[in-house]
């Protein structure tokens, strides 16, 4: 009788593990599946700008949607020669923008720190606001809310 109760809950542990295992990999799968559509388009966008563009490397990506959706990479020419292209999928259409015709994403990270000490960044992001290139800065301030504050792409003044 001991055996047969001993059997049983092992069985059911098991059946239990077996069930876990199973809708943990189904999670993951379901995660994986959701973002796929962003992965795919910051891989086009990255062959764009390096089959259309003088990119040659590419070294970040941004994406942001503030009512047009829109991808980014900075990137290096052959010639060391430093750009931001912004991508809009939903035109199709491009922007290149020499990196010394804007403001860095280092110089807005400063400016914001300057002015909010008490916030911490969590991301900067690149891209299309009311048709001109733009910094989104998220950050988080010391009561735990989030802020989002727009620059200007090509002279780093503060938008909203």
């Amino acid at each position: 009788m001991i055996k047969d109760d001993t059997r049983q809950t092992i069985k059911f542990v098991t059946w239990v593990v077996i069930i876990v295992v199973l809708l943990y990999f189904a999670f993951v799968a379901l995660f994986y599946q959701a973002g796929q559509p962003e992965r795919n388009e910051t891989q086009n966008v990255k062959q764009i700008a390096i089959s259309k563009t003088p990119i040659t490397l590419v070294e970040a990506h941004y994406h942001l949607d503030r009512g047009v959706n829109s991808y980014a990479v900075k990137g290096i020419s052959k010639k060391n020669g430093k750009y931001y292209f912004i991508y809009l999928p939903g035109s199709k259409k491009g922007y290149l923008y020499p990196a010394k015709k804007g403001v860095s994403e280092t110089t807005i990270r400063a400016e914001f720190n300057q002015k909010h000490t008490g916030g911490k960044i969590n991301e900067v992001n690149l891209g299309w606001y009311q048709n001109k290139p733009v910094w989104e800065v998220t950050a988080k301030n010391a009561a735990g809310d989030y802020s989002y504050k727009l620059y200007e792409f090509k002279t780093g003044k503060f938008i909203g």
